[in-house]
């Protein structure tokens, strides 16, 4: 069935007028005020004052609605009424008459599905991806619904993963539009802004939780498992194939047979082919990050340096192309900035070119190496003996875990002002002490005293040194 089969062909007609925001608007509130009715439908009265109370917060300003009439609304009544009066003209609205001689407005069935969708799009909803795959798990291995499996299984899963791919799909395209929004021409502060609002929107929600919490791939063998046992099973099968045939009203089992069967494939193939339509989202999610930091750091570029000058030479061009209209930019340039950017690759090497000339030399055998040449015998012992003395003296955590590990052998516990401290390098030793002591993984641990002590002219606050339980 066409579109227009089912809504007028004034359908659409408000929301190409100049007034389209207003019977948007006007369109919500009274969405709105159905919620709590038990139809589409409310007295006029009602809907006429939720829509003065509209118009009196808005602009003053007179609403010419019909210009060849010269039709013009005034009043916050009069232009309730003029938009009713329109809406039911195109399509929108329908009044109906009850027991009680009162008058009721109307919404239509696709009028409340078109604002529902209007509703959706300007919140931007986030889709709860995982829920929607669980739904399916928990559809496939719930086993009372085999009684019936198209109705209760089959035609539920279908709409489930349709729908979970458009997000999959919304999801890519969201990305699409942030990587074409920076490729304009914006500034520095733009492209930042846009990061931001893509990293809370996209970066940190969707995206973030389809890798995580939201990753389809827990359900999926599972989803795949049952949706094969469906196919196989002749008896669940032919039973799926009555359901299918009164609910899809098709003529015969066998055009019912291939029916279900597309249905299945169709959502066994879109799992299967979840893990391309990933990688596709990882890829413009990469590039978009690449890109946006790489153009905002161009952008910011403000050295002396070869980059921040080209930046400049740049910027400067491109505002005198903006700045002047006759300009053409087929037309002759300076020869100057033909010379400065006369810039095109290069299949050979010359004097003239930026890369550097290799110097040819002459392969010659390499010369043996003597024997005076290298460390004796003897001189290897002691530079290995001299390599073992320094890394003795390192202060690392092993050396000074064993060194006060040594010392504890002896007395359990251990004052810092009783440790030997005739040096700056018995000091450095001795905050090192302090430093590990507060690591759980060594032998001993270290507990601060109240009190300044001074030993050989340091001082210090003095603390416990003592083995660790």
């Amino acid at each position: 069935m066409h579109l227009f089969q089912v809504v007028p062909d004034g359908f659409f007609k408000p929301l190409s007028s100049k007034y389209k925001a207003t019977y948007v608007d006007c369109l919500m509130l009274i969405y709105n005020t159905y919620r709590a009715e038990l139809s589409f439908g409310v007295d006029k009265e009602v809907i006429i004052e939720v829509l003065e109370r509209y118009f009196d917060d808005q602009s003053t300003s007179d609403l010419v609605f019909d210009e060849e009439n010269a039709e013009i609304a005034r009043d916050s009544r009069a232009k309730a009424n003029v938009i009713i009066r329109n809406l039911i003209e195109s399509g929108w609205l329908y009044l109906e008459t009850v027991n009680n001689f009162k008058i009721k407005v109307n919404l239509f069935d696709y009028s409340a599905t078109m604002i529902e969708t209007f509703d959706r799009v300007t919140r931007s909803d986030e889709m709860e991806y995982q829920s929607l795959v669980s739904q399916i798990h928990a559809t496939l291995v719930n086993q009372e619904g085999y009684v019936k499996p198209y109705e209760y299984i089959i035609k539920r899963v279908h709409e489930n993963t349709e729908e979970l791919i458009a997000g999959l799909k919304k999801l890519n395209t969201s990305i699409r539009k942030y990587i074409e929004a920076i490729t304009h021409d914006k500034s520095a502060a733009e492209i930042v802004q846009d990061f931001f609002i893509y990293n809370k929107d996209i970066g940190s929600k969707s995206y973030h939780r389809i890798k995580t919490s939201d990753n389809i791939s827990h359900f999926r063998n599972a989803i795949l498992e049952r949706l094969g046992h469906i196919l196989h099973d002749e008896v669940i099968f032919n039973r799926a194939v009555l359901g299918c045939r009164v609910v899809e009203q098709l003529p015969d089992d066998l055009e019912a047979s291939r029916f279900l069967r597309g249905r299945i494939l169709d959502v066994m193939t879109a799992f299967r082919n979840y893990d391309e339509i990933i990688a596709e989202i990882d890829y413009k999610h990469s590039r978009y990050m690449g890109s946006a930091v790489a153009r905002a750091k161009f952008l910011l570029t403000n050295t002396n340096n070869a980059e921040g000058k080209i930046s400049r030479i740049l910027a400067d061009l491109a505002k005198a192309f903006n700045e002047t209209e006759d300009l053409d930019l087929k037309s002759n340039a300076d020869l100057d900035l033909v010379r400065i950017f006369n810039i095109f690759p290069q299949t050979f090497i010359d004097n003239e070119s930026l890369h550097t000339m290799p110097i040819s030399r002459k392969i010659t055998l390499p010369e043996i190496l003597g024997d005076s040449l290298g460390l004796s015998v003897e001189e290897r012992a002691l530079r290995n003996l001299a390599i073992q003395e320094k890394s003795r003296s390192r202060f690392s955590h092993k050396n000074i875990n064993q060194e006060v590990k040594t010392r504890l052998e002896s007395n359990p516990r251990y004052l810092a002002s009783a440790w030997p401290l005739e040096t700056r390098h018995d000091l450095i030793r001795l905050i090192f002490i302090n430093l590990y002591g507060r690591d759980h993984k060594s032998y001993y641990k270290i507990t601060p005293l109240e009190g300044i002590v001074a030993v050989n002219g340091f001082q210090f606050r003095d603390f416990l040194i003592e083995k660790r339980e």
